[in-house]
């Protein structure tokens, strides 16, 4: 879970680590209706809650991992992330 409530304290859903160990990265998060509210190819994003510039509501959000590491393993994660306001 994440806050984006701009107190300094867990305000962006991030991963870290993910850039010294991959070739290739794309993450899409999805709202519960299916519609892709975020996308990056850059390991080391954070997402602040917003799309199209806005802040989203609080929800529940999917993301799904696609990698490939630099031994050639693909690698794919998909999960949940509560976004609280």
């Amino acid at each position: 879970a994440f806050s984006p409530n701009n107190d300094g304290n867990n305000d962006d859903f991030c991963l870290e680590g993910w850039n010294v160990c991959v070739k290739t990265f794309i993450v899409h998060i999805y709202d519960r209706w299916g519609e892709e509210v975020f996308k990056s190819v850059d390991p080391d994003f954070c997402w602040d809650g917003t799309y199209k510039g806005k802040p989203m509501d609080a929800a529940v959000f999917v993301y799904y991992i696609e990698a490939e590491l630099i031994t050639s393993e693909e690698i794919i994660r998909k999960g949940n992330i509560s976004l609280i306001r």
